[in-house]
């Protein structure tokens, strides 16, 4: 079991852990969106048993801080580096998103994704907004997953509460891809796992998966995600990450005219 650092800093919000706790601290709307759509995800989480998400101790909107019980957690892609439990393991991630878009209620006051980034009319869901692999992790000798993190991810470039389920679909795929070359805890067979997640995720998802909307998304994403690579890893350190994006490109091209449909 590790315990996870989640002390970190960027010039908009920062996170610090404090003995068993973790405080954020960031623009105090943003703050206000976060706590309502973390404390949404947990109910969701509580319902259906399939995921858990840390309770939130204090918060002052005013102030912009928000106070979380500190969790101890397995990263997930530790978890699916062990072959004989990745498929299992990211089947849950997916079939968790789908219960965050089918059944997550609606924040007040939410802000609602520009058509452009809304797919297909009628397909809009309730975000997650930065549902990458830093921000789900497995539970030790559990079966669940926990999530945390209900704030948008910077580089996507949505910044909205209900927008098209493939945003959150494509930051999940990105972070799945992206690993430094030789770096700890490979995913062997990660076209297949990927494939699974897609399939779980759609299988019990409102709206199913559109791959035109998702291939739109993630090539809109990337030159902001290679921006942020190259500043938290140097241009250099960067180069070992270069090649992820376009095997994901490559992957979601060659999925192209697959079904990924919603339950019947």
């Amino acid at each position: 079991m590790n315990t996870i650092d989640l002390s970190s800093r960027t010039a908009a919000r920062s996170v610090t852990a404090r003995g068993e706790t973790v405080v954020k601290v960031q623009a105090p709307e943003a703050s206000r969106r976060e706590r309502l759509r973390t404390e949404a995800g947990r109910e969701v989480g509580r319902r259906g048993g399939l995921f858990v998400v840390p309770a939130i101790l204090s918060h002052d909107d005013e102030r912009g801080e928000i106070v979380f019980e500190r969790l101890r957690l397995i990263p997930i892609r530790e978890a699916l580096s062990d072959e004989s439990r990745s498929i299992e393991m990211v089947g849950r991630a997916g079939a968790a998103l789908a219960a965050i878009h089918r059944e997550m209620a609606v924040i007040p006051g939410a802000v609602t994704a520009e058509p452009a980034t809304g797919g297909p009319a009628g397909r809009l869901v309730p975000l997650h907004g930065d549902f990458g692999m830093r921000n789900v992790f497995a539970i030790p000798e559990g079966r669940e997953i926990a999530i945390i993190d209900w704030s948008n991810a910077d580089w996507i470039g949505v910044d909205a509460d209900v927008a098209a389920p493939e945003i959150d679909i494509a930051v999940f795929l990105m972070s799945l891809f992206h690993r430094r070359l030789f770096g700890p805890w490979p995913i062997s067979r990660r076209h297949e796992v990927a494939r699974h997640f897609l399939a779980t995720y759609a299988s019990a998802s409102p709206h199913g998966l559109h791959l035109g909307t998702l291939a739109g998304i993630v090539a809109m994403a990337t030159p902001a995600f290679k921006r942020q690579i190259r500043r938290r890893k140097g241009h250099l350190r960067a180069l070992g990450y270069r090649h992820n994006l376009l095997d994901l490109h490559l992957f979601i091209r060659r999925l192209s005219g697959q079904r990924f449909t919603g339950p019947s």
